[in-house]
C-alpha cells in the first residue's frame, strides 16, 4: 500500500513538473561603459569597450545570454535597431537569428565607472633598531612599511528595451589596498676603526675597518591593479543581473541587505549639519 502511495505521489509530481514552462534566460546587450568620473587619466574609448567585454564575459559565466554588439551607442533603443534592420522585429520571441540579423535583446545593461581615486587612505611606518653590541660594531637595521587604498565605484542599470523601464539598479563601491615593506641592514666599520686608532692599533687594521661598508636591502610590494579591482566590481554586478533576470529568488533580499550596508557606510563618511 505504501508503495502504491509513493508511486502515485511521484507520478503526480512528474506529470505536474512536465506541465511547467521552462524558464529561459532573457537576452541582454552590454553597450560600452561610460566614464562618469570625468577625471580618469587612464580612460579612453578602448577602456569603455574593454569593460563592456569583461561584463559580457562575466554575465555569460553567470548564465545570462548576451547578444554581441559592436560599437552601438547606449541611447540607441532596440526599436531603433529594428527599424535600421540590424535586429529583426520578430526576433525577440524567436531564438533563431535571421540572415545578417541579430536576435533582439530584451534588456540593455548600462554601466559606468563613477569614481576611481587612488590614495584615499595612506599609512606609513618607519623603524630603526640597533642592539647594543650591533651598534658598537656599526650595525643598524631600518625597516619601513606602508599601505595605500584606492576607492572605486561602478553604477549599473538594467533597462527593459521595449518599455525603457529601469527594472534594476545597483551601485558597487569598494576599496583596493596596495602594501609595501622594505628592510635595510647597514654595517659601517668606521666607528670601530676609530676605536682601534685611539688605542694605538696597527694602521692597516684602522684602514680595514674604516673601509668596511656593507648595505643589504629587501623590498616587497603587493599592488592591487586597478584592472583587477574593476573586474571584481563587475563580477559583483554580473551576479546582481543574474539574480534579477534569471534566478529571481532569495538572492534579491541578500543584495538589498548588502545595498543597505553600502548606503550606511557611504553616509557615515559625511557629517551632516
Amino acid at each position: 500500500m505504501n508503495f502504491i502511495k509513493r508511486f502515485l505521489v511521484i507520478g503526480g509530481f512528474a506529470i505536474f513538473s512536465s506541465q511547467l514552462p521552462a524558464i529561459s534566460s532573457p537576452t541582454v546587450s552590454v553597450p560600452d561603459f561610460k566614464n562618469k568620473a570625468g577625471n580618469l587619466e587612464w580612460w579612453n574609448n578602448a577602456v569603455g569597450k574593454q569593460l563592456s567585454d569583461v561584463l559580457s564575459n562575466e554575465l555569460t559565466n553567470a548564465g545570462v545570454q548576451v547578444v554581441e554588439r559592436a560599437e552601438f551607442d547606449a541611447v540607441l533603443s532596440e526599436q531603433e535597431l529594428a527599424e535600421l534592420g540590424i535586429v529583426s522585429k520578430n526576433a525577440r520571441n524567436n531564438n533563431t537569428a535571421e540572415t545578417k540579423r541579430m536576435r533582439g535583446a530584451q534588456f540593455i545593461i548600462l554601466g559606468g565607472v563613477s569614481a576611481y581615486e587612488e590614495g584615499v587612505e595612506t599609512e606609513s611606518k618607519k623603524k630603526s633598531a640597533a642592539p647594543p653590541m650591533a651598534s658598537f660594531l656599526g650595525v643598524k637595521d631600518e625597516s619601513e612599511s606602508g599601505a595605500s587604498t584606492a576607492y572605486i565605484a561602478v553604477d549599473l542599470r538594467i533597462v527593459n528595451s521595449t518599455t525603457g523601464e529601469v527594472v534594476g539598479a545597483r551601485s558597487v563601491e569598494g576599496r583596493a589596498t596596495s602594501t609595501f615593506k622594505s628592510k635595510q641592514t647597514k654595517v659601517d666599520g668606521s666607528g670601530f676603526g676609530n676605536i682601534v686608532k685611539q688605542r694605538g692599533g696597527p694602521a692597516f687594521m684602522q684602514q680595514a675597518f674604516s673601509d668596511f661598508q656593507v648595505e643589504e636591502s629587501e623590498v616587497e610590494v603587493n599592488k592591487a591593479p586597478k584592472e583587477k579591482a574593476i573586474r571584481a566590481a563587475l563580477i559583483s554586478a554580473s551576479d546582481y543581473v543574474n539574480c534579477v533576470l534569471v534566478l529571481r529568488d532569495g538572492c534579491l533580499a541578500e543584495f538589498e541587505a548588502s545595498d543597505k550596508r553600502r548606503r550606511k557606510n557611504t553616509l557615515d563618511i559625511l557629517k551632516f549639519d
